[in-house]
């Protein structure tokens, strides 16, 4: 018999808030393994400064990429923050610059929440929240979204299908169904280093050389938002904390 697809919870809970300031806009996300905060200042289309925060993370090399990313960004268009190689960055902090330039001359706030359940014989269900509201609900078999022909693997050549903000949260919540999946994880000791494994080998800032030779797994860097009673960024007040940045 087919299982049924699983409801939340347990799972991941993964949440994005985009804050504008005028002449800066800022972003924060934080789920189960990661928190990371950014503020892209811009005048004329272009980013003027950059200031990044890796507040937990799993490896210790991760807040090297705050300053990384700083250095990439700062002068470049906000239509171009998209354009830099990704393998080169922390993938959630470049996420989230991506999506704070595309957001840059917004008026109000913007919260994102994703939840994806745990699998159940690789079944999920991922669903996506725009500011309380449910935009974006997938079951997935794999990565087959059931009852369509699409698969999350192939989302480049789909979502020229969609209009830019369905493509946006499709994006979103493909990247949080992939992060979803470091839950059933098991970490590494806290002294092997990044470079030991071998198979992840630049697919990130971490991953990449000289910092995985020395980066090592942090202490205390999981939580399970699903079963603890709190929520992402339930303690982040965003206009006060940007604009201190």
């Amino acid at each position: 018999m087919t299982p049924a697809f699983p409801a939340y919870p347990s799972g991941l809970h993964r949440r994005i808030v985009l804050q504008p300031g005028g002449d800066w806009v800022g972003g924060a996300l934080e789920d189960d393994m990661h928190r990371f905060h950014i503020r892209l200042d811009h005048a004329e289309g272009r980013v003027t400064r950059v200031a990044a925060k890796a507040v937990r993370h799993p490896w210790s090399a991760c807040p090297g990429a705050t300053h990384f990313i700083a250095k990439e960004l700062t002068g470049e268009l906000l239509a171009d923050v998209g354009a830099r190689d990704p393998a080169q960055h922390c993938t959630h902090l470049y996420d989230l610059a991506i999506l704070a330039a595309a957001h840059a001359d917004d008026t109000a706030p913007m919260r994102f929440d994703m939840t994806v359940t745990d699998r159940v014989e690789d079944r999920t269900t991922a669903t996506l929240y725009e500011n309380g509201i449910e935009t974006l609900r997938w079951q997935l078999d794999g990565t087959a979204i059931a009852g369509t022909t699409r698969d999350l693997r192939r989302l480049s050549q789909w979502k020229r299908e969609l209009s830019p903000q369905e493509a946006e949260g499709a994006t979103l919540l493909r990247r949080a169904v992939f992060v979803s999946g470091a839950r059933a994880y098991v970490a590494p000791s806290l002294e092997q280093t990044a470079a030991l494994n071998q198979g992840r080998m630049g697919v990130c800032f971490n991953y990449q050389l000289p910092q995985a030779e020395s980066s090592t797994r942090t202490p205390n860097w999981h939580r399970d938002f699903s079963q603890s009673g709190h929520q992402p960024l339930e303690d982040f007040d965003p206009a006060s904390a940007f604009a201190a940045m």
